[in-house]
């Protein structure tokens, strides 16, 4: 796990045109400036590599160990962490291939009008049930195209 990756500094600074240095900045060994990243490559739920970067950490060993926890987690838990909810129900439509066509056209209505707005924006792994709850409260307090409460 140690050498899955590769683990940087880089920070925010800008030179005279303004252009942001990142990892090239003079400044970015002194402790305190800049924050380090990590970006690694491991396989999702459907056997696809799937890279992540992620940043803000305060330390090399917190990067590090973020890092570690990514790769270890299982492909389930990796797929969640990545995808977003709008994401999946895409990926969930296109491989519906033994349904009508009438029924297709209604999940797409759905999904497209009703949950993407709503839920499109959360990753998978930060679905709850707290959160369900108050998003299916909204959705049941909106009209349908007939302007009857959604069901």
């Amino acid at each position: 796990m140690a050498t899955s990756g590769v683990i940087f500094k880089r920070c925010g600074c800008r030179d005279g045109q303004r252009r942001r240095l990142e990892r090239s900045c003079p400044r970015l060994r002194e402790r305190g400036h800049g924050s380090w990243y990590f970006h690694c490559s491991a396989t999702n739920l459907l056997g696809r590599c799937e890279r992540v970067r992620r940043g803000g950490y305060p330390s090399q060993a917190t990067a590090r160990h973020a890092r570690d926890e990514w790769l270890t987690a299982t492909q389930a838990d990796r797929t969640a962490q990545g995808w977003t909810v709008q994401r999946w129900l895409r990926h969930w439509l296109d491989n519906r291939t033994k349904i009508r066509p009438t029924t297709r056209f209604h999940y797409t209505r759905d999904v497209d009008t009703v949950l993407i707005p709503q839920l499109g924006r959360y990753r998978l792994a930060d679905l709850d049930a707290p959160l369900l709850r108050t998003v299916f409260a909204e959705i049941a307090a909106t009209e349908n195209s007939k302007g009857r409460r959604q069901s």
